[in-house]
């Protein structure tokens, strides 16, 4: 998207996400993993009575790990809410 258009947002539908998952053939669990989020953050972009868009990131990440892409270098560590980054 060009700085031009700037004042739009991607808004993706809450089905595609489940289809995706389903054709992955993943659990919730197995899907918020693979999106790196928690099964409950997974959970409220799918299971809201109100549709939740799916934001960009999340939608590009679906479709590189369905294409069997790798993420940019760099380290998968662990991570926990209220820790300072970068580790001592």
């Amino acid at each position: 998207m060009s700085k031009a258009n700037n004042n739009f947002r991607y808004e993706g539908d809450p089905q595609a996400l489940r289809e995706w998952q389903k054709r992955m053939g993943y659990t919730y669990d197995d899907a918020a993993a693979a999106l790196g989020m928690s099964r409950s953050g997974y959970s409220s972009l799918i299971a809201k009575s109100n549709p939740v868009f799916i934001d960009l990131r999340t939608a590009l990440a679906c479709a590189a790990i369905e294409l069997g892409l790798e993420p940019l270098p760099g380290n998968l560590v662990p991570y926990q809410r209220g820790t300072k980054w970068p580790p001592n």
